[in-house]
């Protein structure tokens, strides 16, 4: 019964359909990763879209350690949820996938099963009886994402100035269905798996991991609109808009909206314990003092710089009416940007344990 499915990256909508078909059949919550195509969805009973907030909640992760997880896909993002999963311990940890590599970087996974993950979900269904249907392990992983989602609705709604959580929700609110998205390295894909809206149309997501995954990034969104033949969004931070700059050239006959969150240099490090150390700023946090007026420019994209939550909404809907690519900057402090995590994640950690029990 104190089952957990895990879904990273899937790569067709068969096989995400298949995970979410056999998480309804075991009756388990599904905590579904940014590239698993369901974490943006907001149909399915056993969704568990903000997990990695729900875990930010010491009494929840004490109270709901899962016995068994069943993993369906590719790597996800959440490190908080990597770490919790690995000090639960579950007596089981099945991965299933159609790659022999093998994805399992704290040595707690049990069982490797290379298979393509529709065929593997409809021959266990069919194994299957039918699920427990509502139990209190279920309701609680359910309710704990209700309420992490309140937080992050109420401050995308609520705030004056632009955040990059905001951020993260108001793009997936207002992505049109035809467009794909693609989710930079660092914050970006972070922010999308955390605070993304289940509210929007819930397009494909991709992202490259791994460790070159800065460099590259436009033009992974230029090859994602050419092989969709059709729009993307991009989500990209600052430093992998330099990495990858030339890759702008690609964008003036493909329609790419880029949203670069501009907060002047490496902001995940003010996430990471160097923070601590003298030498953090300027060595890893590599400020520039730039902004992207003039590259846009260069490669004659239209531009936008907006300075309120509102104004991004606008130019956002704009330049995806537009049907051409447009560059979006929005500009951020990196310390503020720590502070509004901070606090986001203690008022999800409040709401989601006051109620160990939910």
């Amino acid at each position: 019964e104190k089952g957990l499915v895990v879904a990273g990256r899937l790569d067709t909508p068969a096989a995400a359909d298949a995970t979410q078909r056999l998480a309804t059949r075991l009756g388990w919550p599904l905590v579904p990763d940014l590239t698993s195509r369901l974490r943006l969805e907001a149909e399915g009973a056993h969704l568990v879209p903000y997990g990695d907030l729900v875990l930010t909640s010491e009494a929840f992760c004490e109270a709901y350690a899962p016995e068994a997880v069943l993993q369906v896909g590719g790597r996800f993002a959440s490190k908080r949820l990597r770490l919790f999963l690995r000090d639960s311990a579950p007596d089981v940890w099945a991965v299933v996938r159609p790659d022999p590599a093998r994805i399992d970087p704290d040595h707690r996974v049990t069982h490797h099963v290379e298979a393509d993950v529709p065929a593997f979900a409809d021959a266990l269904i069919a194994r299957l009886d039918d699920g427990p249907g509502a139990t209190d392990w279920h309701q609680a992983w359910t309710t704990g994402s209700e309420r992490a989602e309140a937080v992050v609705r109420t401050h995308a709604e609520e705030a004056d100035a632009l955040t990059e959580p905001l951020v993260a929700t108001v793009l997936t609110d207002e992505m049109p269905p035809s467009h794909a998205l693609v989710a930079a390295s660092s914050m970006p894909v972070r922010d999308l798996n955390r605070h993304g809206s289940t509210e929007g149309a819930a397009g494909p997501a991709y992202a490259n991991r791994g460790a070159s995954g800065i460099d590259g990034t436009v033009a992974t969104a230029a090859g994602v609109a050419t092989g969709r033949d059709g729009p993307v969004t991009l989500l990209i931070g600052d430093l992998a808009l330099w990495h990858d700059l030339n890759g702008l050239a690609l964008l003036q006959d493909r329609p790419v909206v880029v949203i670069v969150v501009n907060n002047d240099g490496g902001g995940i490090f003010h996430f990471l314990p160097i923070r601590e150390h003298d030498d953090f700023d300027p060595y890893f946090t590599t400020p520039h003092g730039r902004t992207f007026e003039d590259a846009a420019a260069t490669f004659d994209l239209p531009y936008h710089c907006p300075g309120t939550p509102s104004a991004f909404r606008v130019a956002y809907r704009e330049a995806c009416e537009s049907g051409t690519s447009t560059l979006i900057e929005v500009q951020t402090d990196r310390e503020a940007n720590r502070r509004v995590h901070e606090t986001l994640e203690e008022e999800v950690a409040a709401a989601v344990g006051k109620d160990p029990a939910i």
